[in-house]
């Protein structure tokens, strides 16, 4: 049989017959070369985990497949749906129950029982209830480790290219601390989490104060409707800018001011104006978003061998890489040059001189800590201004005891943000507990087989949580536990809700800047409240949703100092 003749090669041909083969042109050898790339790499393309639970009687657990979805979507869907083209889905049903299809889906499948979800070629266990949860971290958690790159495919994941000087990363966040496991995990937190600590949060008060307050002066310029006494501002847009302020100063310090590179003047970014100091950030933002909407869109993306070519998609990641990476080489060489101590400085020894972290680690958890967290941040805080105004009755009440608090004798701020038995407190416990961090857990896999809802789980298996679901599990918070009611963490113990509420991630997952964002939102909260009432305002042409009018306080309440209070008002 003549070679040329043979199926594979017929599958190969470009155009026309095969014969002279043996003087066939460049342009026909690079075309079976491609031809032949794709075809082994479809062969050889790995298959995933085969992960099967049964329970005590041999019944399987039930699937669902989400195969038209990425698994990174999934996830963070309620916070960067909208830069995916829609279809994937994932949205919530119409029903305002705040939960996306997927999990709807998933209960309707399973019920009240663990269940696999399968997105491409990765298969998870999904829990959703306290008693899951419990035994999930029962013996062994501290042991638990995340699957390669979160099982978020190979764009999110590359393998990349590291000296101490230049950094050439392929992947998106796979090597932020998020994503790491063990030993390295811990040397990653080791240097940043002295920046983030709670003492260190409440540090930042003072400049958290002074950005609020420059924000609200800014959107009295800036509003879309701005009459006497009042201020219409689209809330999930203004948080954005606000945080897009705020979170890279807790990084960068001074070295991220007005005159770092670039003109002092103003510039319009998504329709209010900003000082030009952060514009380059702004632009970074941008293109890090596109990245980041190829991995939620899942696709080609998600297979290493694609991503070997010189695609669109290849060629944005290489862009993000390098303004990021000159960005934060800038930060740090204004700091040098203006002997200004600023975290990013301390942490950057554990590249050099220590070479403990490579530079993808420390460019990446700053991306986590930056981009990410400023997405998630200004989804709850925007979440926290829409209920103020759907609930007046509480808002009024937060804002006498914020006023209360500060007419005390030897009124201190740190020590009333610090307490957990206010309502401003309460506020923050039960926005996160309705719009979580990310709508399911990243994974985790447990070290050893455990029985779970009544099913075998093998040791290594990926178990993500329904986070939504948990933290509105009637059995945990009633059946009211989809509604805003701040008041019903008053008299509760944390230890009565310890495995039916995930606020912050799960053990080695825990948010790294979470005390940064509880005083962020606090501090934002009360600076807001005390100058403004949120009130909703009446949809019609040309304002949409998320919308809201700031009302200027007429005068502002008075209380006797000392001990008194005004009834009502939790003090703890």
């Amino acid at each position: 049989m003549n070679s040329t003749d043979h199926p594979f090669i017929s599958l190969l041909r470009p155009f026309g017959g095969t014969d002279g083969l043996t003087h066939t042109s460049p342009s026909s050898v690079l075309a079976y070369g491609i031809g032949l790339f794709f075809i082994l790499a479809l062969l050889f393309q790995h298959n995933g985990n085969k992960i099967k639970c049964f329970d005590m009687d041999g019944v399987p657990m039930k699937e669902l497949c989400i195969s038209g979805a990425s698994k990174a979507a999934m996830l963070f869907q309620p916070y960067v749906l909208s830069l995916v083209a829609g279809g994937l889905g994932l949205a919530d049903n119409g029903d305002n129950s705040g939960r996306p299809l997927v999990s709807k889906q998933g209960e309707k499948l399973a019920h009240d029982e663990p269940y696999i979800i399968c997105s491409g070629k990765h298969r998870e266990v999904v829990l959703h209830a306290a008693e899951h949860v419990r035994e999930f971290f029962r013996n062994d958690s501290k042991d638990h480790f995340k699957p390669t790159g979160m099982n978020f495919g190979d764009y999110f994941n590359r393998c990349s290219h590291r000296t101490t000087n230049t950094c050439t990363m392929e992947s998106v966040l796979g090597q932020c601390v998020g994503a790491l496991n063990g030993k390295q995990w811990r040397v990653v937190r080791s240097y940043f989490d002295p920046a983030y600590t709670g003492n260190a949060s409440l540090a930042m008060v003072p400049s958290f104060q002074n950005e609020v307050v420059k924000w609200l002066n800014m959107l009295k310029n800036d509003s879309l409707r701005t009459g006497v006494r009042r201020l219409v501002v689209h809330a999930p847009t203004s948080c954005k800018i606000l945080l897009l302020r705020v979170i890279p100063q807790t990084f960068y310090g001074a070295a991220y001011d007005d005159d770092v590179g670039m003109p002092p003047h103003a510039v319009r970014i998504w329709g209010l104006t900003v000082c030009q100091a952060y514009e380059k950030l702004v632009r970074i933002s941008q293109i890090q978003g596109q990245v980041l909407k190829y991995v939620m869109a899942g696709g080609w993306q998600q297979h290493q061998w694609f991503n070997m070519l010189p695609t669109p998609s290849r060629r944005q990641l290489d862009l993000y890489h390098r303004d990021w990476q000159a960005f934060n080489l800038e930060m740090l060489e204004t700091a040098q040059k203006k002997g200004l101590a600023i975290p990013a400085e301390h942490i950057f020894k554990g590249v050099q001189p220590d070479d403990a972290m490579s530079m993808d680690q420390y460019l990446q958890t700053i991306d986590e800590m930056i981009f990410i967290n400023i997405d998630i941040t200004g989804s709850v805080l925007a979440f926290m201004l829409n209920n103020l105004a759907k609930h007046p009755d509480f808002q009024q009440k937060l804002y006498e005891e914020i006023v209360a608090q500060k007419a005390e004798e030897g009124f201190d701020l740190s020590s009333y943000l610090a307490r957990q038995t206010t309502l401003l407190h309460y506020l923050c416990l039960e926005s996160v507990r309705l719009r979580p961090a990310t709508w399911f857990s990243v994974p985790e896999c447990t070290t050893i087989d455990k029985v779970i809802g009544r099913y075998r789980i093998p040791a290594r298996t990926p178990i993500i949580i329904d986070v939504r679901r948990l933290n509105t599990n009637a059995l945990t918070w009633g059946l009211d536990g989809g509604a805003f009611r701040p008041e019903r963490f008053a008299g509760r113990s944390p230890n009565e809700y310890r495995y039916g509420y995930m606020r912050f991630g799960v053990v080695s997952g825990k948010c790294l800047g979470k005390h940064m964002a509880d005083v962020l939102m606090k501090v934002a909260m009360m600076t807001v409240l005390e100058q403004y009432k949120i009130e909703e305002i009446e949809m019609n042409i040309g304002v949409r949703d998320g919308y809201l009018a700031f009302v200027k306080r007429k005068e502002p309440l008075e209380f006797t100092t000392g001990t008194q209070k005004r009834e009502g008002i939790i003090t703890g």
